[in-house]
């Protein structure tokens, strides 16, 4: 029988543990471009951007209680480039660069008491040869004590100038590396004594002695744990370093070092790094598997984790990378966010109402924060988590699972109860030694997923399941399959903000370009005279609607005019956390399909560097996947070298090669790269260099890319026009799960699969002549694509208002987020669908509308 029984006990509460037992609530990772796309919405569409800030950081009961920011150095740290806050020695910190000091500014806005972290990926340029002994297996021993001081001051005047531009201070700092797999203890040491000491080299007005009080986390390591065991053993490391985290591992080491840390010597213990949940809870209950809103890497999911890793290893506080993505999709990572934000010309922003809603049955019915705070304190006699695994819980899904957090003045508590499997589990509570009230009523809030599919998705997400009344100061809550439910002796009926509401953007999406009078989709001089006169300097010289995947373009004042210029050289080449590939940035729309892209360029002729073939200028078109953050991640990708040469690359492949002769590298130079359908035409200086058709496998929808060698490469202008004046637009994506696409007959419906996926969805439909296989949905416009890698050959009946469309439809042999089947032509206006999978099993990720 599936009942787990256990003691609420006030008595066994510990008070005098200070913050090494308070529950924190969840923190924000700002870092690897993550929040980049929010200086837009900033910008565009402020409303969108506040609106986002309060569903994270607002209200009575807020969900995130820190920030912490990885400062860049300006090379691809998984999902795009950060920009370094200091790139040459001497300069000064520029807090500006990147979204996230001023994204901590404006969230303080909301919570004033807002917490910040500081970390760093890797080391920019200035510090590269100093520390280049930092990548081996014994740091601590290779790195040169010479190179502390250097580093030190990257990390001492960037905190100074944020403190400058922004007014407020960091709280807690990690002078390791992210994710480190051998912690420098002497460094450690070495920075947490001289942070103490430092009285010299600050500001007029500055609070040196809130400065020298900045705590220590540190080592921020990857699943491994040996630092626990550092600290353990090392009394003067316990004293310099007052919280200790780890990433991505809910386990504690073998000798249960953080246990120790929190339950004997008081440290705080966090998640320090920790996944969003993966594919939206509203795709999910779609899935064929029958797991509802649960699932690995759902909002249940995410919710275990938080359970276990206190239960395993004392972690208090759970911190998202990233809780807003605000970068495009396709890059590393994507579609892991509790709210996508990618659209800033339209102000449009996704929220996953499961995911925040699993989160918010922690911090809605309990204070979130630090001892000081009045935060309520984890009971550690009343949680337990038996659920398997140790970063993704993916089996023993049956087990008991649940943490009970309870005020410091022991008159309340809560409970939060997972049960991600298909069996219901009946929790047996005794409450004792309570403040107050015996036998006080509990009220059972539950999230869980539609029981029938004609309810929405979120019908029954966080709602007051019940209320129950303990007989002897004992009661039984039911936990149904794939749920969440909350056990709380709060009386929040009455309280709008934790009853569920629906939440969404207040602006509709829309293609960009698509309201222009002119067939322009974008036009960037980067002077931006329609904005207010210090747009540029607020946003670091960031251009707009661009996230640099390699790195660093802003905008310059050269010659009395504004330019787009790449700003690292070789010689300021970052000493990367992984790897980083040469400059480039993404601009614009995934549904841009004809179009062309002109530009006025300018070579760097003055940077002399041993790269013969490393100064170029290249523009990539249609670009959906850029899973490694290169140039040549769109599918089709023209490069122009300093020497003339020409290359044309299609799926990373040269194709074609030619030479423009008598290059001159001191004039500027106009170069335009077009696809239309599958003929693609590259002209330079209005000379045609490539004049190209595609007859194999196609791709016919993305944005644009743009990329340059470690170069000062220039652009005086980037425009984006369609390629003809009747050149279609994708006005929609559904994805494979939408409620706008009906499913009949034999199909598997498949989430939680790779970030190369839309929203990490397939659906997979096999041929069956006594059960047809098929499809229909409504659309409207000129036409349709069918996107999703075919891996193996299929046939599909195509009908579309009734009439037979192709009878025998072969999908080509398409990559992921890719059309295997372009349907246009049609009478501009509403249409509907019928497809039927006639042999094969044919893979769909999503349908898009052309209009």
């Amino acid at each position: 029988m599936n009942k787990t029984s256990f003691v609420i006990d006030g008595d066994q509460l510990d008070l005098n543990a200070g913050d090494a037992n308070t529950f924190k609530g969840f923190g924000y990772l700002s870092c690897n471009n993550s929040s980049r796309l929010l200086l837009d919405y900033k910008w565009e569409h402020e409303d969108s951007y506040h609106q986002i800030l309060q569903i994270l950081f607002g209200g009575k009961h807020p969900l995130m209680r820190m920030i912490k920011l990885e400062m860049g150095d300006d090379g691809n740290t998984s999902s795009g480039t950060e920009p370094a806050t200091i790139r040459h020695q001497g300069e000064a910190a520029n807090v500006r660069r990147g979204a996230g000091f001023q994204l901590v500014a404006d969230a303080k806005e909301v919570q004033p008491n807002l917490k910040t972290a500081l970390l760093r990926w890797g080391e920019p340029g200035f510090l590269r040869q100093a520390w280049v002994n930092v990548k081996t297996a014994n740091p601590d021993q290779n790195v040169p004590e010479t190179a502390f001081e250097p580093m030190y001051q990257w990390y001492k005047q960037t905190i100074i100038a944020a403190y400058q531009q922004y007014g407020y201070l960091i709280n807690y700092v990690d002078p390791d590396r992210n994710e480190t797999k051998h912690p420098m203890v002497k460094w450690i040491k070495w920075f947490a004594k001289r942070l103490r000491h430092d009285q010299t080299g600050f500001p007029a007005d500055f609070p040196i002695n809130d400065y020298q009080q900045i705590k220590l986390i540190a080592a921020d390591q990857n699943y491994e744990t040996d630092f626990g065991d550092m600290m353990v053993a090392d009394p003067e490391l316990r004293k310099q370093v007052a919280a200790v985290g780890f990433h991505y591992n809910t386990n504690d080491g073998d000798q249960q070092p953080f246990t120790q840390l929190a339950d004997q010597y008081h440290h705080e213990v966090w998640y320090s790094e920790g996944i969003a949940p993966m594919t939206f809870g509203k795709y999910r209950v779609k899935a064929s598997n029958g797991d509802g809103i649960g699932g690995v890497q759902s909002g249940l999911d995410v919710a275990n984790r938080l359970i276990k890793s206190y239960v395993k290893s004392r972690r208090s506080f759970y911190i998202f990378q990233p809780a807003v993505s605000a970068y495009y999709p396709g890059v590393n990572y994507s579609h892991k966010e509790l709210i996508a934000a990618s659209r800033p010309w339209s102000g449009h922003f996704e929220v996953d109402n499961v995911g925040l809603q699993c989160m918010k049955h922690f911090s809605d019915f309990a204070k979130a924060g630090w001892a000081d705070e009045g935060a309520w304190r984890y009971l550690t006699s009343a949680c337990d988590s038996g659920v398997g695994g140790t970063e993704n819980l993916d089996h023993h899904r049956d087990a008991p699972s649940y943490l009970t957090l309870m005020a410091p003045d022991k008159r309340d508590f809560s409970t939060v109860m997972v049960n991600d499997s298909p069996q219901a589990r009946t929790y047996h509570l005794e409450v004792k030694h309570l403040a107050g009230d015996a036998n006080r009523k509990l009220f059972i809030w539950q999230s869980v997923g539609p029981s029938h599919p004609e309810e929405d998705y979120d019908q029954h997400l966080k709602q007051l399941r019940e209320v129950v009344t303990p007989v002897n100061d004992q009661a039984d809550v039911v936990v149904k399959p794939h749920s969440i439910v909350t056990a709380t002796t709060l009386d929040l009926k009455n309280d709008e903000t934790v009853a569920y509401q629906r939440l969404v953007s207040r602006h509709d999406d829309y293609t960009l370009g698509v309201n222009n009078h002119t067939d322009v989709l974008y036009d960037d001089d980067f002077t931006y005279g329609k904005y207010a006169a210090n747009y540029l300097a607020a946003r670091g010289n960031t251009p707009r609607y661009t996230t640099d995947q390699g790195g660093a373009f802003e905008v310059i004042n050269q010659d009395s005019h504004q330019v787009l210029q790449q700003m690292i050289t070789e010689d300021e080449r970052a000493l990367d956390w992984e790897y980083s590939f040469a400059p480039n940035l993404t601009v614009g729309d995934d549904k841009w399909t004809d179009y062309s892209v002109t530009t006025t360029m300018k070579f760097d002729n003055q940077t002399q560097q041993n790269s013969p073939t490393g100064n170029y200028f290249g523009i990539g078109l249609r670009e959906l996947t850029d899973v490694k953050g290169r140039l040549e991640s769109a599918p089709y990708v023209f490069k122009l070298f300093s020497d003339g040469l020409c290359q044309l690359i299609k799926d990373d492949q040269i194709i074609c090669l030619t030479h423009v002769d008598n290059l001159k590298l001191d004039k500027t130079h106009q170069i335009i790269f077009t696809a239309s359908g599958n003929t693609l035409r590259a002209v330079v200086d209005e000379q045609t260099v490539f004049n190209f058709v595609d007859t194999d496998n196609p791709k016919f929808s993305g944005r644009v890319k743009i990329g340059c060698g470690y170069y000062h490469t220039q652009i005086q202008r980037l425009t984006i026009t369609k390629a003809q004046k009747e050149s279609p637009l994708v006005s929609k994506r559904l994805d494979d799960l939408d409620d706008g696409i009906s499913y009949r007959g034999q199909w598997n419906h498949v989430c939680g699969l790779g970030n190369t996926k839309w929203n990490r969805t397939l659906s997979y439909g096999t041929a069956n002549a006594d059960n047809p296989t098929k499809i229909t949905f409504d659309f409207a416009g000129i036409g349709f694509s069918l996107i999703g890698k075919q891996e193996k050959a299929s046939r599909l009946r195509i009908v579309v208002d009734g009439q037979m469309l192709d009878w025998n439809r072969q999908p080509q042999t398409a990559a992921d987020r890719t059309e295997n089947i372009l349907v246009s032509g049609l009478t501009n206006g509403e249409h509907k669908v019928k497809l039927t999978v006639i042999d094969g099993t044919y893979t769909l990720d999503a349908v898009e509308w052309l209009a």
